[in-house]
């Protein structure tokens, strides 16, 4: 195995490890519920998971679509970049009709992620509420994004990105890139807690 790769393999084994072992203890937590149940967790959950995450529905996405459409297609492209990644290790290169429309998802992405990153940049309130870790993550994603880019279109592009994605796996448990894991978590204690309370959906 190339070094490289054999990079990627450790950070992906110890990024795992770590995220778990946070799971362990987040799930070690139970809710204590003091009042009679008014409804059911499962549609509450099913809502949270589906409905919910609708921009009509969201207060944060509704008077900001554009920003929501953005996040929609930088996440989409996040998910193919880390299937890319993983696929890497296997030595598995996809078909050149397959590599082109990859490429475009790479590049939507990154327009994404770097107009959302210039708007936490000068809007004021976002920049009032931002944090050195918003700025690092999302410039680790759109890095990881870029040398996809650039390894879908030259296949010796690819060590670059394998050294990329191990870096942003790497720090995926010390800051806000956590919430890949734990969005599940508190999306289902959200909708099982009021759907208890017979508030959702």
């Amino acid at each position: 195995m190339a070094l490289p790769s054999a990079i990627l393999l450790a950070a992906i084994l110890a990024s795992a490890l770590s995220l778990a072992g946070a799971r362990v203890g987040i799930g070690s937590v139970r809710t204590r519920y003091f009042g009679a149940p008014r409804g059911r967790e499962g549609p509450g959950v099913r809502y949270a998971f589906t409905t919910a995450f609708l921009p009509w529905v969201k207060e944060s996405a509704r008077g900001h679509l554009a920003s929501y459409l953005a996040g929609v297609c930088y996440h989409a492209g996040i998910f193919a970049m880390l299937a890319s990644l993983v696929l890497s290790l296997a030595s598995l290169a996809p078909p050149a009709p397959v590599a082109v429309a990859l490429a475009v998802v790479f590049v939507a992405a990154l327009a994404c992620g770097l107009g959302l990153l210039a708007k936490r940049s000068v809007d004021p309130g976002l920049r009032a509420l931002s944090v050195p870790d918003d700025f690092l993550s999302n410039l680790l994603v759109d890095a990881a994004l870029a040398t996809a880019l650039a390894a879908a279109l030259e296949p010796r592009a690819l060590p670059l990105f394998q050294l990329s994605g191990a870096a942003l796996l790497l720090y995926a448990p010390l800051g806000k890139l956590r919430h890949m894991l734990f969005l599940l978590t508190s999306r289902r204690l959200w909708g099982a807690t009021y759907g208890r309370r017979g508030v959702l959906p």
